[in-house]
């Protein structure tokens, strides 16, 4: 029995607004935010899930939280009181170190200095892992990991929830991440279309199909139904 994660990414934040970097750290959703998570949950009320996982940060388990509920309601059925959701460490986002909480202004120039030159996203995308190992090796606070740390516990995530759910059955899991993580999840299991679409929005969900541990990407970045 196959597994497809419906893999998706946060509703807009306060630092989203801000422009800020958000990885480990955590701000709330904005009113947008919440409304577009609603959206994600109505986009998805034709299908049925088993679970839901979301990273531990409050903003990914608010959203998954959200969609889970307005999904429920769109197709009249009754909200439990326990739902089948759960954090996952293994979901973060990638960690940028002492750029956490900072102008955005500030990552990109520590891109152009790991390039030595100003690259469109389209580049970005296409090198995770001499991003995330730069990130690595400037960070002074200890935090930030390598690609290979990221790459780990993104598949031993999938590994662990795709087996327990081939082996009660099969179905559709809602995961809601974060942006660079979807993006890492492509790069991993369809390298060329990594840049389908640059940007990936909030709310919006990729679809991972997990068949005995093999890892087929469909549809990247569907955005959720707006108002």
């Amino acid at each position: 029995m196959t597994v497809t994660f419906y893999v998706a990414r946060h509703g807009e934040t306060i630092f989203n607004v801000m422009n800020r970097v958000q990885g480990w750290c955590d701000t709330p959703l904005t009113e947008a935010g919440e409304r577009a998570a609603a959206d994600l949950g109505r986009r998805l009320a034709n299908r049925d899930f088993v679970s839901g996982y979301s990273s531990d940060a409050g903003r990914a388990r608010a959203t998954l939280e959200i969609a889970w509920i307005a999904r429920l309601e769109a197709r009249g059925e009754p909200v439990p009181l326990e739902l089948p959701l759960h954090a996952d460490p293994r979901l973060r986002e990638w960690c940028y170190g002492q750029l956490e909480g900072e102008d955005r202004a500030l990552m990109q120039d520590a891109l152009a200095e790991c390039f030595g030159e100003v690259l469109p996203r389209s580049q970005h995308n296409q090198r995770l892992p001499l991003i995330a190992d730069y990130f690595a090796a400037i960070d002074t606070t200890g935090r930030a990991e390598d690609f290979a740390a990221i790459e780990a516990r993104l598949r031993s995530f999938l590994d662990d929830v795709g087996a327990k759910t081939e082996a009660e059955g099969g179905g559709n899991v809602l995961v809601v991440t974060h942006a660079f993580t979807v993006r890492t999840l492509v790069y991993l299991f369809d390298r060329a279309r990594v840049n389908e679409p640059e940007k990936i929005g909030n709310a919006s969900f990729t679809e991972l199909v997990w068949d005995n541990g093999n890892v087929t990407v469909g549809r990247i970045g569907v955005p959720p139904y707006r108002r």
